[in-house]
């Protein structure tokens, strides 16, 4: 639809929002205040830090201004403004781990609700510190502690007041493959059961005792936005993510996701599994 957001668009207002929203906050004024010394309304302010609207990159500039941020902060801040109002896609194929977890964080925090199917890892947004830490020591990452710190931020996403809605299925794999040791694996599939029973949360297991009608060779995710924006879809390997915006592409991803899920454990079948995994761990201990 002509005029109508992109989900990269919604994706940086969101940021560009939670960044604004901080930067007033440390400066001690209220929406309010803001708005007043803007000459704003302050329905206006409330609309740009919520992400429901687009903001003039000449009102963000001013906005800044007003709030005395430093040069090379107001730089960053720009540069999002931009990406806000223009939609710019950054596909994030070797550009490292740290920018493709902003770009994670991105998507999920603008999306309505996300089907996310994984065979080997648990979810990013699902993983402990020491779990997260070591996948990415295995990934290679130049900066592990920046990684950790935006893996362990996409779960704030999932925790939130308006967090969207998770559809995750997980080949069983992920329950039983072990990157770190046994007692910090069982303490991780606690929480993974923790987070499975929330009510955002619908979480399936693909048992190795059931039979399978279908299957995917590597991870994926898609992401359902707000109407009118259609829904993106992300492959990912290890060395890329391909991003898919084709109606069609991304349906037929749908359509796996759903056969992947017929096939898998009910949501309360598949936290029983999970409990009894990380019982599993304590027992070999």
């Amino acid at each position: 639809m002509p005029g109508s957001a992109e989900p990269e668009q919604v994706a940086a207002r969101h940021q560009l929002g939670l960044e604004l929203r901080r930067l007033r906050e440390r400066a001690g004024l209220t929406g309010q205040d803001l708005a007043a010394q803007l000459g704003w309304s302050q329905s206006k302010v409330s609309r740009i830090e919520q992400a429901r609207t687009r903001a003039p990159v000449s009102d963000i500039q001013a906005l800044l201004g007003l709030l005395d941020v430093p040069v090379s902060a107001r730089d960053q801040v720009i540069a999002l403004a931009e990406r806000a109002a223009a939609g710019s896609w950054r596909n994030s194929t070797g550009v490292g781990l740290t920018r493709r977890q902003q770009d994670f964080i991105a998507l999920e925090a603008s999306a309505s609700e996300i089907y996310h199917y994984n065979p080997v890892l648990l979810p990013g947004y699902m993983q402990s510190e020491e779990y997260a830490r070591r996948v990415i020591d295995m990934a290679g990452a130049s900066n592990e502690e920046r990684a950790v710190e935006y893996r362990l931020a996409r779960r704030l996403t999932m925790l939130g007041r308006s967090a969207p809605r998770y559809r995750v299925v997980l080949l069983e794999t992920a329950l039983r493959w072990r990157p770190v040791p046994p007692d910090i694996m069982a303490r991780q599939l606690g929480n993974l059961a923790e987070y499975a029973a929330r009510d955002n949360v619908d979480l399936r297991i693909l048992a190795f005792d059931q039979e399978q009608s279908s299957f995917m060779q590597h991870p994926l995710m898609v992401f359902r936005f707000d109407p009118p924006a259609p829904a993106r879809g992300l492959l990912e390997t290890t060395a890329a993510d391909y991003h898919l915006t084709d109606t069609p592409t991304v349906e037929r991803l749908i359509d796996n996701f759903e056969q992947l899920s017929s096939s898998a454990l009910s949501p309360s079948d598949s936290l029983a599994l999970i409990r009894k995994a990380a019982r599993d761990l304590v027992d070999s201990r």
